[in-house]
């Protein structure tokens, strides 16, 4: 049971994924004389009262509204069903994300990504980037887009071969409504660029380093940013520590570990200046090995990728390190499982249970391989609950920073048994022994 049949004309077909403010669905549009259209439609689940849910959601839909490239995910409708429900209808891309391609090749589950392969799903990313960092708005104004999230979940792959960029919910826009506030980390840990975590001026070269690092982990199917905890994650990447490509691949060519070096640079004045120039490169590198670049290097291994799913069942986590506001079934589920792995962790499923302690969040089990990543609201206070762990430059030295406790209960755990009823039997049992021991002290 999906529990949901119709949004605004659209009939649900299935369910998605599920996000931190609401749920994505494929469902399909009919029309005249037989037509028939497939589609995404992202909802807005949030209670009534909480406007700047809505605004940034708005904002998603009005900025990508505005982008128009072949290599860019197209949305049709943005709307609001009869039960007052917000809506987006994006195209549908019948594929698979590209973590889902690295994961199962990574896993031996499929044969090593050909070089033709990920050269051509990160040119097509370099050039959707390029024309987002060039958009102008209708007076002439550059737009400054600058995506944040860009990230192997971030990118759809169809069977056929075509390549989009999706979820642009947390993006940077010079007329977006919701701005983020001073000093927020925003993003996927594992594709955050330095000036990110250290909180400094974020532009396009931001992007530039998250398609470095896809062009790494396709390439190498090794993760370029991943240590002990989320703050050993984040040292590296400050300090641009990653294990050369041509250690793990023994045959990678020279020119291409140069360009994953200058996208990879801490220093944005010495990286690509502009996702073009770094599409360059890839074309370049590619027409001197021989690759044409294009659906015809990606429709093979999408086609193998095909073929494994249609014998064994998938299922994902979806990657993200923020707490996943959902339905109560979910989260009791999650909450058992995490039970049975002795997980103490606790699950955080109402807005007002606000863990403001650092803790490591429990992610949510979702049935595909679409990834339509969590995104941030906008700031209520210094730190809303499923924004990103704020960081400064001086937690970058606390080794204990977003680890949780090695052994015993939690301290949150603990606190959370000792009811008040509780504390009341105590006391009470406490005064019967006090009254027994007066009593056998004056006889």
């Amino acid at each position: 049971m999906l529990g949901v049949a119709r949004i605004g004309k659209y009939e649900v077909l299935g369910h998605l994924a599920s996000g931190g403010m609401g749920q994505v669905y494929l469902a399909k549009h009919t029309g005249l004389g037989g037509f028939e259209r497939q589609v995404v439609v992202k909802t807005l689940d949030v209670a009534d009262d909480e406007d700047q849910f809505v605004t940034m959601f708005l904002d998603e839909a009005r900025l990508v509204g505005a982008l128009h490239h072949q290599y860019i995910t197209p949305v049709y409708e943005v709307g609001q069903d009869e039960d007052g429900r917000y809506y987006i209808v994006m195209d549908y891309i019948h594929g698979e994300t590209a973590e889902a391609v690295f994961r199962r090749s990574s896993d031996g589950e499929l044969p090593a990504i050909p070089l033709g392969f990920a050269l051509s799903v990160v040119y097509a990313v370099a050039s959707a980037l390029d024309y987002a960092h060039k958009l102008c708005a209708s007076d002439g104004m550059p737009l400054q887009i600058v995506h944040r999230d860009v990230s192997l979940s971030n990118v759809m792959i169809g069977y056929q071969g075509g390549v989009k960029l999706i979820d642009f919910g947390i993006a940077k826009c010079a007329n977006r409504v919701t701005k983020t506030v001073a000093g927020t980390l925003k993003g996927k840990f594992g594709y955050l660029s330095p000036e990110q975590v250290l909180r400094g001026a974020v532009d396009h070269r931001t992007d530039i380093f998250a398609l470095g690092i896809i062009l790494y982990e396709l390439t190498t199917l090794k993760r370029a940013f991943v240590g002990s905890s989320e703050l050993n994650t984040l040292e590296q990447i400050v300090k641009g520590e990653y294990t050369p490509p041509t250690e793990h691949v023994a045959s990678y060519p020279q020119a291409l570990a140069a360009i994953v070096e200058q996208a990879l640079d801490v220093d944005p004045a010495k990286r690509f200046q502009s996702a073009g120039e770094m599409a360059h490169e890839i074309e370049a590198l590619a027409r001197a090995s021989g690759i044409a670049l294009g659906d015809s290097s990606i429709v093979g291994s999408m086609a193998e990728l095909a073929e494994l799913l249609a014998t064994k069942p998938s299922r994902r986590l979806a990657r993200s390190s923020k707490q996943v506001r959902t339905t109560p079934p979910l989260v009791a589920k999650i909450a058992a499982e995490a039970a049975a792995r002795e997980d103490l962790t606790p699950v955080i499923a109402r807005k007002d249970l606000t863990l403001r302690s650092p803790a490591t969040a429990i992610p949510e089990q979702v049935d595909d391989e679409l990834t339509v990543p969590v995104t941030s609201p906008p700031e209520r206070d210094e730190r809303d609950e499923h924004d990103e762990p704020v960081l400064t430059p001086t937690d970058l030295v606390r080794p204990d920073y977003l680890t949780r406790p090695t052994s015993g209960t939690s301290k949150l755990a603990v606190d959370r048994s000792l009811k008040p009823g509780v504390l009341w039997i105590l006391l009470a049992l406490l005064a019967i022994l006090s009254g027994v021991v007066a009593a056998i002290v004056v006889r």
